[in-house]
């Protein structure tokens, strides 16, 4: 490794121009990567990907959307919140916004009504083709009565009048059938009273002709046909008046109907009229005839009302359900007697308050959720909804403002911990072009976040973190460098020198990050990836950028300007005097300083199980956020916005089984957690809910499903029938509490006939929260493992690769102390202080230590040798920690709750690495200076002595 850096140290003195380029281009590639970086709040980054509560969720989201936006509308009354003007703003968002294919559904009073409005639509064009056929049915019979009356011998005159006087009185029913199509033509306004007024005239034409059929007993086979027109024309009465009922669309074909009924009544009155002035003077059988032919005529015009019943039935396909216009239209689709429908409970919270929820499609990205909200929020402005007010949020709202904050917040800490580094290293580090480090280290965390725009990692409010802490930490190899140049004033002696020093402190701290690897939190693992990258990065950008610029400094440096000798009487720098006491004082106590570090470490370590753990992922967000304010507001309004989710798969989801046990569950779940259990909705709860017509006892469970809205069915039940969902819907729970009633509803489901599984965004929240409590020690020991293994094997001294480790297992052990004295409680970030810690604080101590067998090796005693470390190296160890602190403390400052404790603690914890390197670091070095050489440094440094005396 010695000679490894040795030439690189020499390649960069001898070439500093082509290295420096050729790194910076290097780097600009990197930064290039930059415009892919993306932020993400969802799913993938809670748990992992192949979790089966995650691929549960995955899949449950592909067949009934994802995420909601719910918007609540809040009016002095519900006559307020359901006039035709507000009602009709929010069908005309709702038409606009179903054009985006990531939304997958709606449901508001609007779409309430349209899909009412749509289901009596298609009533009322099957009840048309119903009585189309049945009028078919009567032409074909009044045609076979008049071929019948054809074909019979002569009556007798009086009884032929009295059948004609029953003719006519059929023809003034038809006059009420006429004035009914004439109104049904007349417009949508008018379509119930028309619709009423000809099944009224369709049922008195019925009678008449039942009584003409029993007129005619003596000739049995007309009077059965007589009759059977009659029941056909009572069926057609009955279920126009069913349409009526029910106010669909304008009849296309209403004005053909009249013109054909006007023909019939012509015909009839025409014929009786006739017949009646001949009965007098008798019956001519030519008369009979022409009466015959009357009826088949009058057949072939009903014949021509089916046809044009037909046509309206085809052409109804292509109209569209609308909101109507008229307010009474709407309050008669809202209110029975008086009553609100139970179908608009799911969108009523109380008499001041309804919902509107936009449901989205499963695994949209964020970019195309930011759209959708942004366009939301743009559309219900532009709609201006005078009487009401109202609030947007859930899910992808919050996301979308935490995101933005996430963003913002960002720049805050950035620029900050810039500003801290300036003031430090003009105070601190007393070097030329002392500000030079920090400009190396900014371009090293661009190119990292380039990098990791390349390799697809994102930024989530874990790793958000990381560049202040990368700044604090990268900026120290700069300063190490820059430190040690500044003293030798050659690259190859700097880099040969202190090379494997700050190597070997990157190859801890790189391997005490690797530990978060282990994480089975996905923002867990990217936080390690994003903060092993940047240092190594850093590492590389000091050494070939830094040491490049400095030597060209130098280089370019007036050839004539005489160098300022060294004045040998000059009087030792404060900081130096300082450092060389404090070292005296600490080498005198090291024993106890040693042994009351152990003691204060091994207390931290008794504590570190007693502190808890906050899952509350809103209590990290900044609190003060309006979609954080507006979502609880909400939350408290509707009682409860959080769901679990009961996903069904089975061959038949709507067998008669499935359906039982769904309803016996829902029931089951609300007596057994009337605490907890707000609600349970099933494809049970719409079938409940629509109260449009009378109940059929006739239809089983599954024709009333298949009978429901698409987008009422949709909601709960797929397509193809092999998946449902039942919708929980429970008060809000600390996720200890939440834990436990996912464990009892698991028990809960275990007799179900079908393949249940339980996911949700509340069940995914539960499985990242197992993963960061399980994984935070078991990350700690990993890491300890790996730095002490590479220890082992680069030193090849047991002790050598324990001592730098020593202090850092001290300070986790202080750190748990701190938290205790704090009250503070662990978090997904706070978690990780362990392998953060071990990275941090392995990179000091190696630094000292390296120095310590340096000057050993030259041959100066124990207490000389530290004495000379701490005074060369202090300076630049101490700038790098405050540094490093600096970093760190913009965190506190910043609106995130979860990362202002954990900028708390690793200001405290890094401060505690400091004041440990140079108090209890130099009382580990001098107790064990024995076994830190070997028999053959050991003699090397007789012999160096030897000599110089």
């Amino acid at each position: 490794m010695h000679n490894i850096f040795a030439s690189l140290g020499k390649l960069i003195e001898k070439r500093p121009i082509k290295v420096l380029l050729i790194s910076l281009l290097v780097f600009g590639i990197l930064i290039t990567g930059v415009r892919n970086i993306g932020l993400s709040t969802g799913n993938e980054t809670l748990v992992q990907s192949d979790n089966p509560v995650y691929i549960d969720n995955k899949e449950m989201e592909e067949s009934f959307g994802s995420d909601s936006i719910l918007i609540l509308f809040e009016g002095d009354d519900l006559e307020t919140l359901f006039s035709s003007e507000n009602i009709q703003k929010m069908w005309n968002m709702e038409k606009e916004l179903s054009y985006n294919e990531n939304i997958y559904s709606f449901v508001s009073p609007a779409s309430m009504i349209h899909q009412i409005t749509a289901f009596q639509g298609d009533q009322i064009r099957e009840a048309v083709f119903e009585i189309g056929d049945g009028l078919q049915e009567v032409g074909e019979k009044l045609t076979e009565v008049g071929n019948e009356l054809n074909s019979k011998e002569l009556m007798d005159p009086e009884e032929m009048a009295e059948k004609l006087n029953s003719l006519s009185s059929v023809t003034v029913a038809f006059d009420k059938l006429i004035d009914g199509q004439k109104q049904l033509s007349g417009g949508s306004l008018q379509l119930q009273d028309g619709l009423l007024q000809a099944a009224g005239g369709l049922g008195e034409a019925s009678k008449q002709l039942e009584m003409l059929g029993t007129s005619v007993a003596q000739n049995p086979e007309l009077q059965m046909k007589l009759q059977t027109i009659s029941q056909n024309i009572a069926q057609s009465a009955k279920g126009i008046e069913t349409m009526g009922t029910k106010t669909g669309s304008l009849s296309e074909g209403a004005q053909q109907t009249a013109g054909a009924l006007e023909n019939i009544q012509t015909n009839l009155v025409q014929e009786t009229s006739s017949m009646k002035d001949q009965l007098s003077k008798g019956v001519d059988p030519d008369e009979i005839k022409e009466m015959a032919d009357g009826f088949i005529e009058i057949g072939a015009n009903l014949e021509e009302i089916s046809e044009a019943l037909h046509t309206f039935y085809v052409k109804s396909q292509m109209m569209v359900a609308d909101i109507p216009v008229l307010q009474s239209e709407i309050d008669e689709m809202l209110y029975d007697e008086g009553v609100l429908r139970s179908v608009f409970s799911q969108v009523v919270v109380d008499d001041q308050h309804v919902l509107m929820v936009a449901k989205l499609e499963g695994n949209v990205p964020d970019s195309e959720k930011d759209k959708i909200v942004a366009t939301l929020t743009e559309m219900m402005s532009k709609e201006s909804f005078e009487t009401v007010n109202y609030t947007i949020s859930g899910k992808p709202v919050l996301d979308a403002s935490l995101r933005s904050e996430m963003q913002r917040n960002m720049q805050m800490m950035v620029m900050a911990a810039v500003a801290i580094m300036l003031v430090i290293l003009t105070l601190i580090f007393k070097v030329k072009w002392r500000i030079l480090s920090l400009g190396i280290i900014m371009i090293s965390v661009i190119a990292t976040l380039g990098l990791m725009g390349w390799i697809n990692v994102p930024i989530t409010m874990v790793s958000m973190a990381v560049f202040p802490i990368l700044i604090g930490l990268g900026i120290d190899y700069s300063i190490q460098f820059h430190n040690r140049y500044e003293e030798d004033k050659s690259v190859k002696t700097t880099i040969t020198h202190i090379g494997k020093a700050v190597a070997v402190a990157v190859l801890a701290t790189f391997l005490g990050f690797i530990s978060l690897y282990a994480s089975p939190v996905p923002m867990i693992q990217d936080f390690g990836k994003m903060l092993t990258i940047g240092v190594v990065v850093s590492f590389i950008g000091s050494i070939f950028i830094l040491m490049s610029i400095l030597k060209l400094r130098d280089d370019f440096a007036d050839v004539t300007e005489m160098k300022p000798k060294k004045d040998v009487h000059a009087k030792t720098p404060l900081l130096d005097r300082l450092f060389a006491f404090s070292t005296r004082v600490v080498i005198k106590f090291s024993v106890i300083i040693f042994v009351l570090a152990i003691v204060v470490a091994s207390i931290g370590f008794s504590f570190d199980s007693k502190i808890g753990v906050e899952s509350n992922i809103e209590n990290f967000m900044p609190q003060d956020m309006e979609a954080l304010e507006d979502i609880r507001y909400i939350r408290d309004t509707v009682g409860s916005t959080e769901q679990v989710i009961l996903y069904l798969k089975d061959d038949d989801i709507l067998a008669e089984d499935s359906l039982a046990w769904m309803a016996g569950t829902g029931e089951k779940l609300q007596n057994e957690y009337p605490d907890v259990v707000v609600d349970v909705n099933s494809i049970l709860t719409p079938v409940g809910n629509m109260t449009l017509e009378e109940d059929d006892d006739s239809r089983s469970l599954e024709e009333k499903i298949l009978d429901l809205p698409k987008e009422q069915r949709k909601m709960f039940v797929n397509e193809d029938r092999n998946e449902a969902i039942m919708i929980v819907e429970i008060a809000y729970l600390p996720t200890e509490k939440l834990q436990t009633f996912i464990a009892d509803l698991k028990n809960d489901i275990s007799d179900a006939p079908v393949d249940v599984s339980i996911t949700g965004k509340s069940v995914l929240d539960v499985e990242m929260v197992k993963g960061l409590t399980s994984g935070r020690v078991e990350m700690t020991l990993i890491g300890l493992g790996l730095v002490f293994v590479a220890l082992l094997i680069i030193y090849r001294n047991l002790f050598k690769a324990l001592i730098p480790l020593l202090p850092v297992v001290m300070i986790i052990g202080m750190s748990s102390g701190a938290m205790t004295i704090l009250g503070l409680n662990y978090t997904p970030i706070t978690a990780t202080l362990g392998a953060l810690i071990l990275g941090m604080g392995t990179e000091m101590t190696v630094m000292v230590m390296e120095r310590y067998l340096e000057e050993r090796r030259k041959g100066e005693d124990k207490m000389e040798a530290m004495i000379t470390s701490i005074r060369m190296i202090g300076k630049a160890v101490l700038a790098s920690g405050l540094t490093t602190i600096g970093g760190f403390s913009v965190l506190m400052f910043s609106e995130f709750v979860i990362l202002k404790d954990f900028g708390m603690m690793t200001v405290i914890n890094i401060s505690l690495a400091l004041v440990s390197t140079f108090l209890v670091l130099p009382s580990i070095l001098y107790l064990f200076d024995r076994f830190l050489l070997s028999k053959k440094e050991k003699k090397a440094i007789l012999q160096e002595i030897t000599l110089s005396e």
